[in-house]
C-alpha cells in the first residue's frame, strides 16, 4: 500500500499534466501450486484517454531449426535458422471490448526475432502454442478500479501460469496509439520457481554444452548398462 500513497501523492502533483506510472507489489515471485493469490499484483495510474497495455516480457528463449539431410549414405541434422522470442509475453489493457488493437498484435509477433529466412507461419504457430499454454496472453479489460471518485487509479492482479520459465521478466506500461508510442521506463521482476525440474532447466539453458556432454555420458552409459543386463538374460 506505500507504493500506492506514493501513487496518489504523484497523482495530486502532476493533477494537470498527462500521466502514465505504476508499481509492483512484489518484485520477488515464488511460483507455487497454490493460485488463490495473485503471483503480484500491478498498481497504476493514468489520466490519458487512449488504450493503454501493460507488458510483461519473460527472459528471452532459442529454438534452433534444422532440416534433415543426407550426408554420405547417413542422414544428418543441418541447422536452418534460428528464432529466439520471451518466454512469456503477457498483454493487459482497459480496452473493454474483446477486439485485440492491432498494435498489440504486432508487438507480440515482432518479439519473435528470427535469424535466417523470415517465415510467418513459423510465428504465428509459434504464438498459437504459447497461448494454448498460457505463456503468451492478451487480456483486454484488466484494470480494476481501485476508487470511483478516482478512476484513473487501477490494479491489475497477475497469475502467472505454473509454466512460466525462471528468471528475470521486465514490467512495462505503455498507450496503445499508431501517433503517441510512449511507454514508460521498465520495472524488472524476478521469478523463481522451486525443484529439480526448475534447476535442471536453468543448467540446460546456461551451459548448454557442459548439459550435453553430461547427456551423452548419462546416454552411453545407460547404454552400456542395459547391454550387460541383457547378456544375462
Amino acid at each position: 500500500m506505500l507504493r500506492l500513497i506514493i501513487l496518489i501523492l504523484l497523482f495530486h502533483k502532476t493533477a494537470f499534466s498527462d500521466v502514465l506510472t505504476f508499481d509492483i507489489s512484489n518484485k520477488f515471485v515464488s511460483i507455487s501450486e497454490n493460485k488463490l493469490e495473485p503471483d503480484f499484483t500491478i498498481y497504476g495510474f493514468t489520466n490519458f484517454k487512449d488504450s493503454i497495455v501493460v507488458k510483461i516480457k519473460g527472459p528471452s528463449q532459442k529454438v534452433i531449426l534444422q532440416k534433415k539431410k543426407k550426408l554420405y549414405k547417413m542422414w544428418t541434422w543441418n541447422k536452418t535458422g534460428e528464432f529466439s522470442y520471451p518466454g512469456l509475453s503477457h498483454y493487459y489493457t482497459n480496452k473493454e471490448s474483446k477486439e485485440i488493437d492491432f498494435e498489440i498484435k504486432k508487438d507480440l509477433v515482432d518479439e519473435i526475432k528470427l535469424i535466417g529466412k523470415d517465415d510467418d507461419n513459423l510465428k504465428k504457430e509459434l504464438i498459437e502454442k504459447k497461448r494454448t499454454i498460457g505463456l503468451f496472453l492478451i487480456k483486454n479489460d484488466s484494470f480494476k478500479k481501485i476508487n470511483k471518485e478516482i478512476p484513473g487509479f487501477f490494479k491489475i492482479p497477475i497469475y502467472l501460469p505454473k509454466n512460466s520459465p525462471a528468471g528475470k521478466y521486465n514490467v512495462s506500461m505503455s498507450i496503445v496509439n499508431k501517433v503517441n508510442t510512449y511507454e514508460t521506463s521498465k520495472q524488472q521482476i524476478v521469478v523463481k520457481k522451486p525443484g529439480l525440474s526448475s534447476f535442471v532447466y536453468q543448467f540446460a539453458h546456461k551451459y548448454s554444452f557442459i548439459y550435453a556432454i553430461f547427456s551423452v555420458i548419462i546416454a552411453i552409459g545407460l547404454g552400456l548398462i542395459a547391454g550387460i543386463l541383457f547378456r544375462k538374460f
